[in-house]
């Protein structure tokens, strides 16, 4: 089997997946509903945000296993130049990890903000609607006696 033969075989398996969106004449709606918001607030808060702490963590607890700890604990490294170009990029990950926590922090609150906006939209539309009865006949009419 032939290099050509390999790569047009791969591109036509590409170009079949990228062909495969459903037509544009589905019948999919963007549906958003404050419960949905609220859950996924929820998710970040409770499942994502705390993974990815954890994995924070387990990467600080590994760099500083190699070049310790200040001066109290010391590492593989201690000592070594090395050190400083580890001590640079504890830094900056440190800065990263920072950055995705506040990035989720403020989606969390932002999901938890429309979906309350959302309920309060539905409640005021429901109270719009309390003060129209339906009627149990239709409205007499000049032209029901002719």
């Amino acid at each position: 089997m032939s290099f050509e033969h390999d790569w047009a075989r791969s591109a036509e398996s590409a170009r079949m997946r990228l062909n495969s969106a459903p037509s544009s004449g589905s019948n999919a709606d963007l549906a958003v509903s404050p419960s949905t918001k609220r859950a996924v607030a929820g998710h970040i808060e409770n499942e994502l945000g705390p993974a990815v702490a954890r994995q924070s963590s387990a990467a600080v607890n590994a760099s500083t296993s190699v070049f310790g700890s200040s001066n109290t604990t010391p590492g593989t490294l201690q000592g070594w130049d090395t050190r400083k170009g580890l001590d640079f990029c504890l830094k900056r990950w440190d800065e990263a990890w920072r950055g995705v926590r506040g990035h989720l922090q403020r989606e969390m609150t932002a999901l938890r903000g429309t979906g309350n906006s959302f309920q309060g939209e539905e409640n005021a539309r429901v109270q719009s609607f309390q003060g129209v009865t339906p009627s149990s006949s239709p409205a007499p009419s000049r032209l029901n006696n002719l």
